[in-house]
């Protein structure tokens, strides 16, 4: 079903504000997405109840990413699951997964590192100077910034009304392709994400040894990994998050009160 510009827009403007306002541990910009894409998904699926929950439900999985190119994969959702007849909800995750790595990335660099730095330096040395004028370029490129997000989302329909008609054949292989590429962003994730390092020291008259060393000449990373597919394991068995986050903090909290972990 095609969706007039009208509902499009609104799928955007919702995510100007409230990309970053609802996000949280457990699924960080779901909420904002889910909120972003349900004008959109109420029109798609007006004579199908169950499938707008199915859908629903979908969106409120996690997403994080940079908020500014976010558009982008709104754009691509929007368009995937207004051009095809249906089944479109394993695409459209896997899709969701494997792209909110890679433009998180480019995103933080272009929108956030190089952009504030250079001009985040120039505001706040005229306003050191007495300037008013800092203020105001900051403002303005942080605006511009954000206006940024419209073509972007244009592109990224665009982009996925393409993928859609060009490869609807191979949706599948598509499907499999960016499980695993989302895999592969995960798991990388891990070892730069999760911190945890032995914090013993083991000594044998002169010879001192760490722990940690010890570990990562076995496999550097050996207990993020271990402590995610812990957790990987615990939400197979329908524990809830809370009580997984609640858990590590407070083991983390003994270990290193312990001088075991640091």
């Amino acid at each position: 079903m095609k969706m007039n510009d009208k509902v499009r827009k609104s799928v955007l403007w919702r995510w100007f504000f409230t990309s970053s306002v609802s996000s949280n541990y457990e699924k960080m910009q779901a909420l904002a997405y889910c909120y972003a894409v349900l004008p959109f998904l109420k029109v798609a699926y007006k004579d199908k109840p169950e499938a707008l929950q199915s859908a629903v439900l979908n969106h409120l999985q996690f997403f994080n990413t940079n908020p500014w190119v976010a558009p982008y994969i709104l754009g691509i959702n929007v368009a995937m699951e207004e051009n095809a007849d249906g089944n479109t909800e394993e695409a459209v995750t896997s899709i969701k997964t494997g792209l909110m790595g890679p433009v998180a990335g480019l995103g933080d660099s272009l929108f956030v590192v190089i952009p504030w730095t250079i001009f985040g330096a120039i505001a706040a040395n005229m306003a050191l100077a007495g300037s008013p004028a800092g203020i105001f370029i900051w403002i303005a490129v942080s605006v511009a910034l954000k206006m940024l997000s419209i073509p972007l989302f244009n592109a990224g329909y665009t982009s996925g009304t393409k993928l859609i008609t060009t490869i609807e054949k191979s949706l599948k292989l598509l499907t499999e392709s960016t499980s695993i590429l989302g895999l592969m962003v995960v798991g990388a994730l891990i070892p730069s994400v999760v911190r945890a390092n032995i914090a013993l020291t083991f000594k044998q008259g002169e010879l001192t040894m760490k722990g940690q060393e010890i570990l990562d000449q076995i496999m550097p990373g050996l207990i993020p990994a271990v402590l995610v597919g812990i957790v990987y394991w615990a939400l197979k068995k329908d524990v809830k998050p809370i009580y997984l986050i609640l858990g590590v903090m407070v083991v983390s909290i003994i270990l290193a009160a312990l001088g075991i972990l640091k």
